[in-house]
């Protein structure tokens, strides 16, 4: 899938990596809690790397449905501030 980026964020050079013998480079210390990554690349050769999350098939619902993300959004903002309700199951 092509997509197309448009990047109005400053960056700053975090420093200079070397590629390996196998056309890698290693980004460890950059990247420390993903896992996958979206790469871009612009017509002057420059690439971008983008940290993605994936979403499990089973929850996709969720982000495709507004309503019902904006009421769990503010069921965790009620419960954050210690506005809940304690309910049996049965009396459901």
């Amino acid at each position: 899938m092509t997509q197309t980026l448009r990047i109005n964020d400053d960056f700053q050079e975090i420093g200079v990596l070397s590629v390996d013998d196998r056309n890698r480079i290693t980004l460890g210390k950059h990247l420390k809690d993903f896992k996958r990554l979206k790469v871009f690349q612009d017509s002057r050769g420059e690439i971008l790397l983008v940290p993605i999350v994936e979403i499990p098939a089973s929850e996709v619902w969720l982000y495709q449905n507004k309503e019902i993300m904006e009421s769990l959004q503010r069921g965790l903002i009620d419960a954050k501030a210690g506005r809940i309700v304690e309910k049996k199951l049965e009396d459901l």
